[in-house]
């Protein structure tokens, strides 16, 4: 086998993030409004390290698991938007920091496809990007999420290809970026059944070098031990929220919840032809020739698939994991099954590569945006009477990472997730609940003493919470939008 082919996979891996970043960055462009205000409080937190230094606390939720000085549990991953900072206008860097955390997904992809020998890379990474309904509109938000399938997918090209001292780095750096890391618990376990298959002896090494990567993370951060409660209730509280009930589960994104069985089977059919594609391929060159195996890093992928199949089923965000590797498990497949590769074998993956990327480029003139200006008055009205420090109570948790975008200079009492509140502080959430539907009788003084709240921020479906408030002679309204409704305590007389 000749050398690998490091120039070319490079080239590739830049045109493909150069072509991605323009790409993005020009669909960001045509919206008149955003997907949601998350990326707006990440490139904040960037902002902040950029301002206060490289460990910065998170102090917007104090009544939150964060607490008053919370972990950044996203803090590598924050730290590499810093230089988005540097442009001048907030709008832009957004724009550009979604952009360019968008396009490292499809780079990585080229350049470990390449460097796998997968033939027809190119299409394979098109499949992997928008091969679905979601893949393109998540890979245009500013999370975490872009770096998540970064650090799945070299992981498991070192677990395939055995560099351990590569997988103890990269899970270290996963954990860093991204509680989403304990993913690679189970993608170790896969790798230790692969090498354990092949080499017909019991392997452990991969779930050893991940284990040890992940305990290093925790124990390297001047948040520890605190980061270590955040990271269980982060994987096990609030992930089982939508089993709780209807109220509760409301307290998280519907990202976290189930698809239903028609959407499981219609948003990803073309990366469930992928995957199929490559089973079948997989089953009959091994019926064909009785000696043969795949090899370890095929195995590999389509066993991750499959595992993210079953948390795709759990919970819709999965989708993000399952589309790119189905389309890794159906290159690989495509590589061992075809050991010569035609012009009219890429002629057809050209051809599926177009018709499977419709599917999610076409969703991308479906999603429904959020105005760019929501909460715009209220945050500038806050910033002109508040004092840097202020609580303010927020009746809807959804509404935190625009507040903070417009004024982060205060504090707030629910956010990120509804949960936040929920595990730190149940007495304080149940009032919270019963606040914003207008069960409270005097919701002023309520808010006074059991938050401390100078300003109360009303979200528009909390109408009721809004007239009680109006009537209120401890509350004088300051904005009155199509966002919202501002408040502000005064003494009582």
């Amino acid at each position: 086998m000749t050398a690998p082919p490091w120039r070319r996979a490079v080239v590739e891996a830049g045109l493909f993030f150069v072509a991605a970043l323009l790409l993005f960055r020009w669909q960001i462009g045509r919206w008149d409004g955003f997907l949601d205000f998350d990326g707006h409080f990440h490139l904040r937190v960037a902002q902040w390290i950029a301002h206060f230094g490289l460990w910065t606390d998170l102090p917007w939720l104090p009544f939150t698991v964060l607490g008053a000085r919370g972990p950044d549990h996203q803090w590598l991953w924050h730290l590499s938007l810093v230089p988005y900072t540097w442009i001048g206008d907030p709008d832009e860097a957004y724009a550009w920091g979604a952009a360019g955390n968008g396009a490292l997904v499809p780079a990585t992809l080229a350049f470990t496809l390449r460097m796998l020998r997968v033939p027809g890379a190119p299409a394979f990474v098109v499949l992997a990007i928008a091969g679905g309904t979601m893949m393109p509109y998540r890979l245009l938000m500013l999370r975490a999420q872009n770096f998540a399938i970064i650090y799945m997918v070299l992981a498991a090209w070192a677990m395939a290809r055995r560099r351990y001292r590569a997988l103890v780095l990269l899970a270290f750096l996963f954990l860093e970026s991204y509680h989403a890391a304990v993913i690679l618990l189970p993608i170790a376990a896969l790798g230790c059944a692969v090498d354990s298959f092949l080499q017909k002896r019991v392997v452990t090494a991969p779930l050893v070098a991940v284990a040890g990567g992940l305990a290093l993370a925790l124990l390297v951060s001047p948040w520890f031990p605190r980061n270590i409660e955040f990271m269980l209730f982060h994987v096990f509280y609030k992930t089982a929220a939508p089993l709780h009930g209807e109220q509760l589960s409301a307290l998280i994104s519907t990202e976290w919840y189930p698809p239903s069985w028609r959407g499981l089977l219609l948003d990803a059919w073309p990366a469930h032809l992928l995957l199929a594609a490559a089973i079948g391929a997989l089953a009959v060159r091994a019926r064909r020739e009785r000696a043969w195996r795949p090899a370890g890093e095929t195995l590999l992928a389509v066993g991750v698939a499959l595992l993210s199949l079953g948390f795709y089923w759990k919970a819709v965000r999965f989708a993000e994991y399952y589309i790119p590797f189905c389309a890794l498990a159906a290159g690989l497949a495509a590589r061992d099954a075809w050991p010569r590769v035609t012009r009219a074998q890429l002629a057809a993956l050209a051809a599926a590569a177009a018709v499977g990327a419709s599917v999610g480029v076409a969703e991308l003139g479906r999603i429904i945006l959020i105005p760019r200006d929501y909460l715009a008055a209220v945050g500038a009205r806050l910033n002109d009477l508040g004092t840097p420090g202020d609580m303010v109570f927020n009746s809807s948790w959804t509404d935190f990472t625009a507040l903070v975008w417009r004024a982060d200079a205060f504090r707030y009492v629910n956010g990120l997730d509804g949960h936040f509140l929920a595990y730190s502080d149940p007495a304080r959430l149940a009032v919270w609940l019963s606040l914003g539907v207008g069960n409270v009788a005097d919701p002023a003084g309520v808010i006074a003493a059991g938050y401390g709240a100078r300003f109360i921020v009303v979200a528009h479906q909390h109408g009721e919470l809004a007239r009680q408030l109006k009537a209120s002679p401890r509350a004088a309204l300051r904005v009155e939008s199509r966002d919202g409704w501002l408040f502000e305590l005064v003494p009582a007389e």
